[in-house]
């Protein structure tokens, strides 16, 4: 269970409102964005204050109430430190009196060591020790503070899934048994200390290194260029203000190569050591849609267009596209298809047919490529999934990859 703080407040001019959240997000260098209905406010990384505003009829359009919440417990108490702060500046320069809940009571307190050790510390030994215990009694995927809205890796007993990257449960239990909890918030929490210091920056890279990083070249995307760009810039910071803080070398290189950039030099710099290789999108990770779970290159770009989900590598030779889309139906769905079916099979509560349907020629001056498509069938869900690639071969392995994935659970 997280903890945040939560606010309440009514004011008479909403421009001026507006206009002071603008003001101290960007003296902040917080990135902002809103309208007249909201304020999102981004710290950093998982650290995101929510404002939401609703106007009063009548003739006082202008004045607003205004609801703001934001979960602290993931990022660390300095996050928590900073969303005070920042509502203690909007609350001055607004001129307006905020009712603020705070379910550690730092609000109040102003005990930065209280809130680091009874609440952030003690929260993060009682989730682990719950996880120990479900670890023990024979649970195999196990994450923390992981959002499977976007992902999941494959799971591994004892492992515990996080965004800072996995752990074994029981090496940490015996950590915490011979050095005590800090030593753990220490590295999970990447705002563990009340300034942005060389841990933060490290922390966020580390972030990205794990959740974000496809270790792709930038001249695939600027998606690509944004996120390597991002990381680097986030270590050389680290290295900066702390040289003898573990320093992730052979990641970052690596990144300087596929960024096209000249490193920094390192050889002085401690390495950081972990015993996973940094970053879950290196191999197949698990896809959500609807109820229908699947396997897809990490590495692959995903996109929307007209309802459907892309998945595509976006590279100019050997390349593969994945186009994704749900329905609900009912139990007496019957999808009739034209195409050559190839194959098919049974999944925990589904099946699904996989059709040819031939050659596929987007232009007279493109190479024709094979065309499959997925039909899968689960309750009340029809998926279908079309697969292209350059060549049969590229067609057929990604077609294999998904089929003898394919699983419903939680159903």
């Amino acid at each position: 269970m997280g903890f945040g703080i939560t606010i309440h407040a009514k004011s008479k001019n909403f421009k001026t409102f507006q206009k002071t959240v603008n003001k101290l997000a960007t003296e902040s260098s917080y990135e902002i964005a809103c309208d007249d209905s909201h304020a999102i406010v981004q710290f950093c990384k998982m650290g995101t204050l929510y404002l939401t505003y609703e106007r009063s009829k009548g003739i006082f359009r202008d004045s607003i109430s205004i609801s703001g919440y934001c979960q602290t417990n993931l990022l660390g108490p300095g996050f928590h430190k900073a969303v005070v702060d920042f509502v203690d500046n909007l609350q001055k320069d607004s001129s307006i009196t905020m009712d603020i809940e705070d379910d550690t009571e730092y609000y109040t307190e102003r005990d930065f060591e209280k809130l680091k050790t009874q609440h952030f510390h003690k929260w993060l030994y009682n989730t682990l020790e719950l996880l120990h215990k479900q670890e023990t009694k024979g649970a195999h995927a196990q994450s923390l503070c992981w959002d499977s809205s976007q992902y999941d890796p494959p799971a591994e007993k004892g492992v515990v899934i996080s965004p800072l990257g996995s752990f074994r449960i029981a090496d940490i239990v015996s950590q915490i048994k011979n050095e005590g909890i800090a030593s753990f918030a220490n590295e999970f929490f990447i705002w563990n200390n009340p300034e942005q210091d060389a841990r933060f920056h490290r922390g966020l890279a580390l972030h990205a290194m794990w959740v974000d990083c496809y270790f792709m070249p930038s001249l695939r995307s600027e998606e690509d260029a944004h996120i390597n760009g991002y990381i680097i810039g986030e270590l050389e910071k680290a290295a900066s203000l702390d040289p003898s803080l573990p320093f992730p070398q052979k990641e970052y290189k690596e990144l300087c190569q596929l960024h096209g950039c000249t490193p920094i030099a390192t050889d002085n710099i401690p390495i950081y050591r972990n015993e996973f290789v940094i970053g879950y999108r290196r191999n197949e990770v698990i896809y959500k849609v609807g109820n229908v779970q699947f396997n897809m290159h990490g590495n692959y770009l995903k996109s929307m267009d007209e309802g459907s989900i892309v998945f595509h590598d976006d590279l100019a030779q050997d390349w593969h596209t994945i186009r994704c889309v749900a329905y609900s139906t009912d139990d007496e769905f019957q999808y009739q298809m034209d195409g050559k079916m190839i194959s098919d099979g049974v999944f925990d509560n589904g099946k699904y047919y996989l059709y040819d349907m031939g050659l596929t020629q987007d232009a007279e001056d493109e190479a024709p490529y094979i065309t499959y498509s997925c039909h899968v069938l689960s309750k009340n869900q029809f998926t279908l999934f079309t697969i292209c690639a350059s060549t049969q071969e590229g067609t057929e392995t990604i077609s294999k990859m998904i089929t003898t994935s394919l699983r419903t659970e939680n159903i």
